[in-house]
């Protein structure tokens, strides 16, 4: 997993050989062994370490929006067993749009990830409120999924992905935060 969350930060989508061939999992020591089946059924969206799944309908609302170098690739899930697939569609949802996004000096609560070497990215906290992350007006231009390669952990998207998600009840498994644009 280490080295699909380093193609996403910076700014690739998954080579093929890193692309999962589908969901499973099975321990012996946990007693409803076909857990991801019965959240899979639950949820409409989840992730796995730094990949997103989303199903069929939050899916079909974003083949609406320009995906850039992004996609949506369906993934299937299986049963313990490996080999019972499981009915329902799920799609892995890359992001892999870099952007410059955030201005750094105007956001007050963005701190280099190594005080010695800010070259190797920045940080914002998890616990985001409205209008904390300012961007630059540029952000607006170009696909409507994409991240800053200078901000470790966060996506961003258009007002219009925002909407539907919002839309679909999505607002807080996306973690949606309003940024503020400068004029």
């Amino acid at each position: 997993m280490l080295g699909i969350t380093a193609q996403y930060y910076h700014g690739k989508g998954l080579r093929d050989e890193w692309r999962p061939a589908g969901l499973a999992y099975h321990r012996k020591d946990i007693g409803h062994v076909d857990w991801l089946e019965s959240m899979a059924k639950s949820r409409r969206v989840f992730t796995v370490s730094s990949l997103i799944f989303v199903d069929k309908t939050v899916c079909d609302a974003l083949m609406t929006f320009d995906l850039g170098d992004g996609r949506l690739s369906r993934m299937p899930i299986y049963q313990s067993d490996r080999k019972t697939e499981v009915d329902c569609d799920f799609y892995l949802l890359e992001f892999c749009n870099p952007r410059h996004t955030v201005d750094r000096d105007r956001t007050d609560r963005c701190r280099p990830l190594y005080k010695a070497r800010p070259e190797a990215g920045y940080k914002l906290p998890s616990n985001l409120r409205g209008r904390d992350v300012v961007v630059h007006r540029s952000a607006q231009q170009g696909p409507d999924l994409w991240f800053d390669p200078m901000i470790r952990h966060y996506q961003f998207l258009s007002d219009g992905v925002a909407r539907v998600l919002i839309a679909l009840g999505l607002e807080e498994k996306f973690n949606l935060n309003q940024c503020k644009f400068l004029y």
